[in-house]
């Protein structure tokens, strides 16, 4: 946002200050509204929050008002600076406490430090733009779910075939708590009888190829793996739309339907085929329909999964976890007592998710490329968006991630989550998906007591089994080969 459209309110008690202040203001571009009182200084802001207020430290309280009570610094929607003196510095701590965008002090030059002061205003205007844009599309997103759900809900029944446009819409939204977009549709398109056959495209997270989902069910057909030749970082390009079509026809014949399915992304993240048992249905069923609703549940979808894990979902860093739990054993830290005092009321239990059997796999597959960040941020909100249990969550190393859950919930979560990281894709993550399809990952999921200690404890409990393991397959590989070498050498003698 530029200078000319910022508005500028200023609270003073010298009128000297207020023209030298407005006198930089104005060679800026900018007319900034003067206050004498805090009582039309709160009328005024209440009305339209300005960009900036600069107010007198002396000014923040007058008869029964008190400017910290004001209802948009308790928001912290107020861009406040407060303006001081030598003499008047003490009078700052009362500012502590509150939100405010810094201070400024009494100069015989302005110039310099407002300008520095509204290019940090700038930026965090900026910023707030930003943010604001993509709730505003988020917030579309959502509307135009609603939308559909309520045309789907209210449209009126004309034929079987624009009835089963809305069974099948519902059926979808009856699995919005699965784990991800590919399983609901495999459990919907399944059971619909004039359905023959449906396939499936996506984009890999490099975008140099389009790959199919591995799926079990009998009506899903698993196309080759198509590699485009160069990057689609904006989504399926449309070369890349006619050689995925091309080779469908090749797989499944002729009259096919194609699907576009839109994410965030400019162009399409996946695209969809789908084969009609009979001419009606491929010609009466409301495709256009489907796949607008489709677009709209797959990015409620799409936007859980990128989303960054909260702040009370994932603690920061493994320390701060192991910090956590030492409380319970310790007691609380001067810094964190009443978050301590708080947590105690809380009767946790912990698991641990024992991920070394996939580092293995990752490991005999040097040169495939494995998208780390993605699975850690993928596998904590799919987890989530299944389980109906309230866990926090942390990662030692990149083999464990330890769970922490209200010990009353502790027999639905651990069942739910053996469950969930045993059926997990893990495949999907690899560069050359193919290569690890045949690859089981069998990961592990123990309680662990409630101590950094007992954790540390059990992960390197784990980790000296694992070695062991892999020095006893050493040892027995050398004995065969001695064996082996024994006997050649004894057959030679005779």
């Amino acid at each position: 946002m530029s200078e000319g459209q910022i508005s500028v309110a200023l609270l003073f008690s010298d009128i000297n200050e207020v023209k030298e202040i407005s006198a930089v203001f104005r060679k800026l571009g900018i007319i900034p509204h003067f206050y004498e009182d805090l009582k039309t200084f709160w009328a005024g802001t209440l009305e339209r929050i300005p960009s900036l207020c600069i107010v007198d430290v002396k000014k923040m309280s007058e008869g029964d008002l008190v400017l910290r009570n004001h209802p948009h610094i308790a928001s912290e929607k107020l861009p406040l600076v407060f303006y001081y003196t030598t003499n008047t510095e003490p009078l700052l701590m009362s500012t502590h406490d509150f939100f405010h965008l810094g201070v400024l002090k009494k100069t015989d030059n302005y110039e310099a430090p407002l300008r520095t002061l509204l290019t940090r205003l700038n930026h965090l205007m900026k910023l707030e733009h930003e943010n604001k844009t993509l709730k505003s599309d988020v917030q579309l997103k959502h509307n135009q779910i609603e939308k559909l759900k309520n045309e789907n809900l209210t449209m009126q029944q004309t034929d079987q075939y624009q009835s089963m446009v809305k069974s099948v819409c519902l059926q979808l939204e009856e699995l919005r708590g699965e784990t991800d977009f590919f399983k609901a549709i495999e459990n919907v398109f399944q059971g619909i009888d004039e359905i023959a056959e449906f396939a499936m495209m996506e984009l890999s997270f490099n975008g140099q190829k389009l790959i199919s989902p591995l799926s079990h069910v009998q009506k899903f057909r698993a196309i080759p793996s198509l590699w485009l030749g160069q990057a689609c970082p904006n989504g399926i390009e449309l070369f890349a739309q006619n050689m995925a079509t091309q080779v469908a026809i090749d797989i499944m014949g002729g009259d096919l339907v194609s699907l576009l399915i839109k994410g965030n992304l400019t162009r399409p993240d996946k695209i969809m085929f789908i084969k009609a048992k009979n001419d009606l249905f491929f010609n009466q069923f409301d495709w256009n329909m489907l796949e607008a609703y489709l677009n709209g549940f797959y990015a409620s979808f799409s936007n859980k999964l990128i989303s960054e894990p909260r702040v009370e979902k994932k603690f920061s860093s493994a320390f701060q976890a192991m910090s956590f739990l030492d409380q319970f054993l310790f007691g609380s830290t001067i810094i964190s007592s009443e978050e301590t005092k708080l947590n105690k009321k809380m009767d946790y239990r912990l698991i641990d998710l024992d991920l070394t059997n996939l580092v293995d796999v990752i490991l005999k597959k040097s040169s495939n490329r494995f998208f780390w960040g993605k699975f850690e941020k993928e596998f904590i909100n799919r987890l989530e968006i299944q389980s109906r249990v309230d866990f926090r969550v942390f990662d030692f190393g990149v083999n464990h991630l330890g769970f922490l859950i209200l010990a009353g919930e502790l027999d639905s979560f651990f069942d739910e989550l053996k469950d969930f990281a045993a059926k997990f894709s893990y495949w999907k993550y690899f560069e050359e998906s193919e290569g690890v399809l045949s690859q089981i990952v069998k990961p592990k999921v123990t309680m662990v007591p409630l101590s950094a200690f007992a954790y540390l404890k059990s992960v390197q409990t784990a980790m000296l089994s694992a070695n062991e393991k892999v020095a006893d397959k050493e040892a027995l590989a050398k004995l065969k080969t001695r064996e082996l070498i024994w006997g050649k050498e004894t057959t030679h003698e005779i």
